[in-house]
């Protein structure tokens, strides 16, 4: 009895020992299967979510807009915004749109600066009888941008966001062709430097500089195209109207692609700079408004907002400018104009100003390819005057 009890408690561990035997073999072979698993899992991947690196912007080639000119609004000493990349561009299929200022309803007026300059002593000239002189062809052809920046004209400084401006800014593609405005002569051609162009050295980057086969009274005549990014012409180079001399770039303390594009009269300093919008023949179907802004006590007002309004919506400026600043711009020798718009539609408008704490509103009719003239005298009723005809481009 005893020996068959015991038969019996060795046949139990030994099956006791056989699962515990099967039972290791049976996990080892599950943890080994799930281990070969896993390592596969690492070479096919894994759905299961895992922390990944935060990936790093790189620089890309897409072209970026550049804080402005385009707008040449050029300070120039110029600066224009743009847009455009770097690629060389010849020529564009189709003329691009007119940019039309959008209208608005007047922003509050500038605080008044100091008046320091008496009209009676600048020898303003009599503008009744004054003849148009433009001159000047455009410097693109008509399948680029030909007109300069309304946000950036001659005399301002876009609200104290740029340098003061001695030109006209005209965005183009960087690489566009520059024509010659008229005919004359190259005096000075390449990189300033070391050669002066502007009030500072390495302020073009390159520019062209022609003197003209006309002259003013007998003072000489230069046109000036900044920011270049190729010169096509020489020093001592004859150059006719609608020549290629250079192309547009954006050396300088130019902000993107753009010409400034300056007049000089009586010799080729920047300071004897005029406003090239009196000087550039408009396209027809426009014309040019010009005026100025003559206090009560004679003085002339220097950076006063002055606007142009559609005479069909007088409540909704189109255009604003400023006057220029007491002397550190002279005015066109025939007009002795302080402000002026360019490129003005042919139609009927209104152009206002606030002075000494009244509104002054005076219409006028733009003609074609003509310049009306403004002067709004405190105290007194506007007064109007027109080109009586317009000069023509006097021979060599």
């Amino acid at each position: 009895m005893a020996t068959s009890t015991r038969s019996t408690r060795m046949i139990e561990h030994l099956r006791l020992f056989i699962f515990a035997v099967a039972g290791t073999l049976l996990i080892g072979g599950v943890a080994f299967t799930m281990r070969d698993q896993a390592a596969t899992a690492t070479l096919l991947g894994t759905s299961t979510p895992t922390p990944t690196r935060t990936p790093t912007p790189t620089a890309t080639d897409t072209p970026t807009a550049t804080p402005s000119p385009t707008p040449t609004v050029t300070a120039t000493p110029t600066q224009a915004p743009t847009s455009v990349g770097t690629s060389q561009v010849r020529t564009r299929a189709t003329r691009p749109p007119r940019p039309t200022p959008t209208p608005g309803t007047p922003t509050p007026t500038p605080t008044p600066v100091p008046r320091t300059v008496l009209a009676s002593i600048l020898n303003l000239p009599d503008v009744s009888q004054v003849q148009d002189h433009y001159w000047f062809g455009r410097p693109f052809d008509e399948q680029f941008n030909t007109w300069g920046s309304a946000y950036y004209p001659f005399g301002t400084n876009a609200r104290g966001q740029y340098l003061w401006h001695y030109g006209m800014d005209i965005q183009n593609p960087f690489g566009t062709p520059i024509r010659a405005v008229g005919d004359g002569v190259v005096v000075r051609a390449g990189p300033d430097d070391r050669q002066l162009y502007g009030p500072r050295l390495n302020f073009f980057g390159q520019a062209v500089l022609v003197q003209h086969d006309i002259a003013w009274n007998g003072l000489p005549v230069f046109t000036l195209y900044g920011h270049v990014s190729k010169v096509l012409v020489r020093e001592g180079e004859r150059v006719r109207a609608g020549q290629v001399i250079a192309e547009v770039g954006q050396g300088g303390v130019a902000l993107g692609p753009h010409l400034h594009l300056e007049v000089r009269v009586g010799s080729a300093d920047y300071r004897d700079a005029r406003n090239p919008t009196l000087w550039i023949k408009p396209d027809p179907g426009y014309g040019v408004v010009a005026g100025r802004v003559i206090d009560a006590q004679g003085y002339v007002v220097p950076q006063q907002l002055v606007l142009l309004y559609h005479a069909e919506e007088p409540d909704h400026y189109w255009r604003e400018t400023f006057t220029y600043p007491d002397n550190l711009f002279k005015s066109d020798p025939a007009w002795g104009e302080l402000f002026a718009f360019g490129d003005v539609p042919v139609g009927d408008y209104l152009v206002k100003t606030r002075l000494d704490g009244r509104v002054y509103s005076c219409p006028i009719t733009v003609q074609d390819q003509t310049t009306t003239f403004v002067i709004i005298r405190g105290g007194e009723s506007p007064a109007v005057f027109t080109a009586v005809a317009s000069e023509t481009l006097p021979g060599p």
